[in-house]
């Protein structure tokens, strides 16, 4: 338990800095740090803007009295402390683009009944400035330090991680981290990530073509079937609120509407692809190599647990595999599917890929595996875990156990990290339905829960300070 002097220190370091924590939040708010291809010019791999916020935030470490470096602008950090084992807070600067439905400024700090709203206030520059300040504690109460504390700040979280493989190359590697990017209390495992493309040949007798979806780890939304020599009357009693057709000159198009996810949590979803599959099984109008592409398409994802694809695998840390289709596209008389994969914490992704590829060339089709990360994972019971746990439930009063998640983060790439906070599940959204959340629209945060995620972070640091790891 955290005692009563303590307690009352931090309270009054968070209320002190408040209202520069939320006008640091909006100096970074303020730059567009889309992660681009990388350019041209050796000081900005990724884009002049991410170049620009990470010169603002070293800025900000540098005046808090921390040792800052810049990795050629792949990354920066800032440390405090001299000793030869780190303890590591992973933070990134960019951004996804702000897409649109926006009523607040993307690009504009606006807090608003207790809510900041701006793209990366929850992912992750405001958890970044939270980690800041957790460290500026530490320093600021001459708290004696057995381990060096270095914040990473990362500038292509979103786009390719290519930031932090750079990171590794040039630093040394902490000897336990956390990144303040996820869900609170503790998340102590990520599921292995596995993508793949399935190949079906058509005859095109019927079938013309099959595209939807956009990207591989989002469940397809929409989904569009070509068909030709087809009487249309064969789908007059279509069901409207999924489907919708329409004449292509002597051709008939037929869109499937589904609802889209994340790869990690499928069971949130409907997906468009397999609502096509499903429709023109049941039409029966389809034959030869068209209707065997079909079926095996719709044996595929008529589940999101790995049945159609035979890995139906689970396990005790992290639970079922998932599996899901977020693109197909037509070519050549081919039709391409991608697979995204989410597998078990203690599965093995070789074993995974044998037995998919003997499933699926048993259907008739070739598969072909192009990315598989693998899982990440620390037991609930490692001393790191237990110290991060014991911060949250003293702070919050609670007694909650970690879990596991089918998500990614920068923790996966370090041999000894978890993603830690900081936000509170079950939290109010003030933005409504589709909006609100990491990558919607008015993204948003709550002001008094980021500050009693600092507090957690603080008692954190405090905790793992006192560890021999």
């Amino acid at each position: 338990m955290i005692d009563k002097q303590l307690q009352e220190k931090i309270d009054l370091f968070v209320s002190k800095n408040k209202e520069n924590i939320l006008n640091d939040i909006a100096k970074l708010i303020e730059i567009p740090s889309v992660s681009i291809v990388p350019d041209k010019e050796e000081d900005k791999p990724f884009g002049s803007n991410c170049r620009k916020v990470l010169d603002v935030a070293l800025e900000m470490c540098n005046n808090m009295g921390f040792d800052t470096k810049n990795y050629e602008y792949y990354a920066g950090s800032a440390s405090i402390g001299n000793k030869d084992k780190e303890i590591g807070i992973l933070g990134h600067l960019d951004v996804v683009p702000e897409g649109t439905g926006w009523d607040k400024k993307p690009y504009e700090l606006t807090i608003e009944d207790g809510y900041m709203y701006g793209r990366g206030v929850s992912d992750d520059k405001g958890p970044t400035v939270i980690g800041m300040y957790a460290m500026k504690f530490l320093k600021e109460n001459n708290i004696p330090l057995n381990y060096t504390y270095r914040l990473f700040m990362g500038c292509s979280e979103e786009r390719n991680m290519a930031d932090v493989e750079y990171f590794k190359s040039k630093e040394k590697l902490p000897v336990f981290a956390f990144t303040p990017d996820a869900d609170f209390p503790a998340i102590n495992g990520e599921k292995g990530i596995m993508c793949l493309e399935v190949k079906l040949p058509i005859d095109g007798n019927n079938l013309v073509s099959i595209d939807g979806g956009l990207v591989s780890n989002v469940v397809a939304e929409s989904a569009t079937v070509v068909l030709k020599n087809v009487n249309a009357d064969k789908f007059n009693n279509i069901d409207s609120s999924l489907y919708e057709l329409s004449k292509q000159g002597e051709n008939i198009s037929i869109t499937a509407k589904g609802k889209p996810s994340h790869a990690s949590t499928p069971q949130e979803s409907l997906n468009a692809i397999w609502l096509i599959s499903k429709l023109l099984c049941e039409s029966k109008i389809l034959s030869g190599k068209d209707l065997k592409a079909v079926e095996a398409i719709n044996h595929i994802l008529s589940d999101y647990n790995g049945n159609g694809l035979g890995v139906a695998i689970s396990d005790e840390p992290s639970g079922k595999l998932t599996h899901v289709s977020g693109k197909i596209s037509t070519k050549d008389s081919v039709i391409s599917m991608d697979i995204n994969i989410r597998y078990p914490v203690t599965a093995n992704g070789e074993e995974i890929q044998k037995e998919i590829k003997k499933y699926v060339e048993n259907m008739g089709f070739s598969v072909f595996v192009y990315e598989d990360a693998p899982p990440s994972y620390s037991s609930a019971d490692s001393q790191e875990v237990k110290a991060l746990l014991s911060a949250y439930n003293d702070v919050t009063g609670e007694d909650a156990k970690p879990f596991c998640i089918g998500g990614g983060t920068y923790a996966r790439h370090f041999p000894n990290a978890i993603a830690f906070g900081p936000h509170f599940i079950g939290s109010h959204n003030p933005a409504g339905p589709n909006k609100g959340g990491c990558h919607m629209a008015d993204e948003c945060a709550s002001v008094e829960d980021m500050m009693k995620a600092l507090k957690i972070y603080i008692v954190a640091l405090l905790n793992l300070n006192e560890l021999n790891i």
